[in-house]
């Protein structure tokens, strides 16, 4: 081996050593950038494209000298307009120009060649990695100097990148491995607190049925029973008592309406009929009678009835959210007015629950019951809520933002469980007290 093959040895084996343990793909590029320059080849701008593992159509550049639009795209980008896309996709083994301003092989429509010009890059060594038999990137370097590359150094290049190669391989996929892996657990976590929130909830739902069983049984059944005993001694009298009679009428009808006002927040026929919008105002109207104070409400819908065209159960979910927090401000808030307002922005959906109450107590979001159950079922919808204090500085807002494509074309996550039997007074909400409370 004569003394010029033996040094150049030397230089690879350098670059051996200073990519030797790293695991940063930047880090790598960074050490071979200085085992390269002044030693093996000239240069001004250090490139590497490298294809994304999980869509092979685009790829991502890391660069050391000059930073371009090129590396900052984290999403990646499209290897059919990148200059070099020749080199990427293997239809030719290597590229090299004298002079890239004027190269057209650099420049067609759409082709991403801006920094070409804006880094002042003339002349261009591109060459593949390969890993396999298969192109995974393409290694690149450039000088503002016109021919400033001939055949040696573009063999030098390609030494380089058959060196390097496998260890871009090796990190990329340890990269996507790692990737892969921390969707897959945060996928897991998602599940698990989904289920158990479900949970949370169908035990919730339960307590509530148990509720209502007890208040029918109670108020309902114990009223009817009254009347039963008042009509059998009527009938055993000779003659009606028409003031007696007026008593039992009064007495039928609170049973009617107590019946009606179960069976409607056991299944809300409003809803049915007329849509959400209608569903929230009925909602606002009776959680507000019979007050010690009066409670002016709003709705104002600038969504064109969106929710009315969405799936029945996205509609009950939001109907039962808004309730909710709709009772919450009722009876947490000593507020004098509610507004609840759906409105379409950045591509999502949002409906927005405002009180000018009392400002809730520190820790009201960290309720384990009225909160939580609103945050169980925006997840089941794949919605995002939240819980402020009102920026004007009295009262509170519950947010709840729907990704558009979910309210119009239904949820795909995992199904909502049994509604249950009613929610008159939903159970222990708090979110507006202290969570010690």
């Amino acid at each position: 081996m004569d003394l010029a093959a033996e040094s150049e040895l030397d230089h690879y084996l350098a670059i051996s050593r200073a990519v030797a343990g790293e695991m940063d793909l930047q880090n790598v590029l960074n050490g071979i950038a200085g085992a390269v320059k002044s030693k093996l080849l000239e240069y001004h701008h250090l490139d590497v494209a490298v294809v994304t593992p999980g869509d092979k159509s685009k790829h991502f550049a890391l660069e050391t000298g000059i930073e371009t639009v090129w590396n900052r795209d984290g999403e990646g980008r499209p290897n059919a307009l990148a200059p070099v896309r020749q080199v990427l996709s293997g239809e030719i083994g290597n590229l090299v120009t004298g002079d890239a301003w004027t190269d057209p092989r650099f420049h067609f429509d759409g082709a991403d060649d801006a920094p070409i010009f804006e880094a002042n890059l003339r002349s261009r060594i591109h060459v593949p990695l390969t890993v396999h038999g298969e192109v995974i990137g393409v290694l690149s370097f450039s000088s503002p100097e016109r021919n400033a590359y001939g055949e040696d150094d573009v063999r030098k290049a390609q030494n380089v990148a058959d060196l390097i190669a496998p260890y871009f391989y090796a990190l990329n996929m340890s990269d996507q491995a790692q990737s892969s892996a921390r969707a897959e657990g945060a996928a897991r976590g998602r599940e698990h607190s989904l289920r158990h929130g479900a949970q949370r909830l169908t035990e919730a739902m339960e307590a509530e049925r148990l509720r209502l069983g007890m208040e029918l049984h109670d108020q309902t059944l114990a009223d009817l029973s009254s009347v039963f005993r008042r009509v059998s001694r009527l009938a055993g009298q000779p003659g009606p008592d028409s003031a007696e009679l007026q008593e039992i009428a009064k007495a039928i009808s609170r049973c009617t309406t107590d019946l009606r006002g179960i069976i409607e927040n056991t299944k809300p026929g409003v809803l049915d009929l007329f849509g959400v919008t209608q569903a929230i105002e009925a909602q606002l109207e009776r959680a507000t009678q019979g007050q010690d104070r009066k409670i002016a409400t709003k709705v104002i819908d600038d969504t064109d009835n969106l929710l009315d065209r969405s799936e029945y159960r996205l509609q009950l979910a939001v109907f039962r959210i808004v309730q909710e927090a709709v009772t919450n401000a009722v009876k947490h808030s000593e507020c004098s007015t509610i507004t609840v307002r759906l409105s379409i922005e950045d591509h999502s959906l949002g409906i927005v629950v405002a009180n000018d109450g009392r400002v809730p107590l520190v820790g009201w979001r960290r309720s384990n019951r009225g909160v939580d159950n609103i945050r169980i079922r925006a997840a089941l919808i794949g919605a995002r809520v939240e819980f402020e204090r009102d920026p004007n500085g009295s009262g509170s807002r519950t947010i709840l933002n729907i990704p558009c494509e979910i309210v119009r074309a239904g949820t795909q996550g995992p199904a909502l469980p049994d509604e249950p039997a009613a929610q008159t007074s939903p159970p222990s909400l708090h979110h507006f007290a202290d969570s010690a409370s």
